[in-house]
């Protein structure tokens, strides 16, 4: 199979999305499924070079989309919805509200979203002032939690559209919480004792937000659910004749492959989210066995020669294998896997070993993506390979500037008998549409998967029981998690939730490492930030 098997040429590729009849936001969600980690400017993209009408396509659905207002279905669902859709009926941007009536009418704004395949069109604005002119025509106020970081290039729009930051309407002995709230005020709004009653708004809605944002993560997996039927559905007509004739290609192993990824941290977001009890499942994503039964194909290979880009320790780039300067991606995708507890024990079970031949159903079957992770060694020191989109190249920058903050702050300092550490990316790595992380290995296993070792491991279960591992290493987490938090200040903070903490930890014996005090209890002895 030639090199330029895994991409049809432009031609074809929109040949196949003609003849499986898509619609224009089932085109825009495949390309951005399966292009998202191509940096921009590639000649891999397919826009409007590759559908010369798609740009006013999407130009004349934007304009020619409606919006409309109504209550959401279901038991329990307190919120009323606006939605902007096509004269298709597809839906390209929504906004969930609630309404307050004590102690002053209120319409609180819980969530907008925009399509990503339609943002930067106008239709947040649109909606927002459909938002606006509702609260106006209703006489009550307006109340929003912007989220957006002020780096965002729409972080002021709310300011554009009349909204006032909280702070500059009441004082707070201290401030309510880490929210930034804003209220809207429409011109004719009786304000009979406003600065009294507006508090105790705030501190009403304070207490009712844990039980909101539930029942907003139960509408927000209805909708993911839906979409992600709606992408698969488009994926089964794109392929329809590779699977009636049995004939699989590398572009459709990469498309479901990349469709099963993102399915899979989607799953794991929403074990996450608060307050979810699974209403919604998964299971209503059926993939058919035919689908299941492909081998993944994880990472792009751009056909055309490209000159490797580099960011970082040039020097480390210098006195890597020549393999690896000569034929990057082939190189490092046939590194050994990162052996995690998790994959080590699934290839025992299944009598599985390297090299891995995966399918989609291993996939589904793992709940990750092993091939994400190689390792290798160099000079005596192991390191890890990670494979990232290339799209994530500055949250990879603002991470590596809260690192070193981090180290700098909290060098001498112990959390629970534990040293801290962190573990900095070293040299970022662009070849053929991937993007690749460089960092040393360490002794260690995230903190997460140690706990759920710790507690369902048979092996394990029992030290556990008696020691009570599982709630230490918990405890130091949180922990260190607040220090961070009390510590790190500015743009940074935004950055803290994706940190990844890592904990000792013997692969090969798989069993945790624990240091004893003189009072015989144990504790961690060193933890490291990523």
């Amino acid at each position: 199979m030639g090199k330029k098997s895994l991409y049809l040429s432009p031609d074809q590729i929109k040949k196949k999305f003609l003849e499986a009849g898509l619609g224009l936001k089932e085109t825009l969600a495949l390309i951005e499924m399966t292009w998202e980690d191509t940096p921009r400017g590639s000649v891999l993209i397919p826009t409007d070079r590759l559908f010369n009408t798609l740009d006013r396509l999407t130009h004349s659905t934007v304009r020619g989309s409606r919006i409309k207002r109504f209550r959401a279905q279901g038991p329990n669902q307190p919120f009323q919805i606006f939605e902007v859709y096509t004269s298709e009926g597809e839906v390209l941007a929504y906004l969930n509200m609630l309404y307050l009536r004590k102690p002053l009418p209120c319409y609180y704004l819980v969530y907008v979203e925009v399509t990503p395949s339609f943002r930067g069109k106008g239709l947040g604005n649109r909606i927002l002032e459909a938002f606006r002119d509702y609260v106006v025509e209703k006489d009550a106020l307006g109340l929003l939690d912007n989220i957006i970081p002020p780096e965002d290039p729409t972080f002021d729009i709310y300011d554009k559209l009349g909204w006032i930051p909280l702070e500059k309407l009441i004082e707070f002995s201290e401030k309510p919480d880490r929210a930034h709230y804003m209220v809207f005020i429409p011109a004719g709004f009786k304000k009979n004792h406003f600065a009294l009653k507006l508090p105790k708004l705030i501190f009403n809605l304070k207490k009712k937000r844990p039980v909101i944002e539930m029942q907003d993560n139960e509408l927000m997996v209805q909708r993911t659910i839906q979409e992600f039927n709606q992408i698969y559905s488009a994926l089964e007509r794109v392929f329809k004749k590779e699977k009636e004739s049995g004939r699989t290609t590398l572009l459709m192993r990469f498309m479901f492959t990349k469709f099963t990824t993102r399915l899979l941290g989607f799953q794991r977001r929403i074990q996450e989210l608060l307050g979810y009890t699974g209403g919604e499942s998964l299971e209503q994503i059926t993939l058919s066995r035919e689908v299941r039964s492909l081998l993944i194909q994880p990472y792009s290979f751009d056909p055309e020669e490209t000159d490797v880009q580099l960011f970082g320790d040039r020097s480390l780039w210098l006195s890597l294998p020549e393999s690896i300067k000569s034929k990057t991606t082939q190189a490092i995708e046939g590194l050994p896997l990162y052996q995690r507890p998790f994959l080590t024990q699934w290839m025992k079970e299944k009598n599985r070993t390297e090299p891995l031949k995966l399918t989609i159903a291993d996939l589904l079957d793992l709940g990750f993506d092993p091939t994400r992770l190689r390792e290798f060694l160099l000079q005596d020191q192991i390191y890890m390979f990670e494979r990232l989109s290339s799209a994530l190249l500055k949250d990879l920058e603002k991470r590596k500037g809260l690192l070193e903050k981090i180290e700098k702050k909290i060098q001498g300092v112990r959390i629970r008998q534990a040293q801290i550490k962190v573990n900095l990316p070293l040299l970022w790595i662009q070849d053929r549409g991937n993007g690749y992380v460089l960092r040393k290995k360490v002794n260690g296993i995230h903190w997460e998967e140690a706990v759920y070792q710790l507690k369902q491991n048979p092996s394990l279960r029992f030290l556990n029981q008696h020691l009570i591992l599982d709630q230490k290493i918990t405890r130091t987490i949180r922990d260190i998690i607040d220090w961070t938090k009390d510590h790190i200040r500015g743009p940074e903070q935004e950055v803290l939730p994706d940190l990844a903490y890592f904990i000792p930890w013997n692969l090969e014996r798989n069993s945790p490492l624990f240091s004893i005090d003189p009072a015989n209890v144990p504790y961690l002895e060193q933890i490291w930030i990523a």
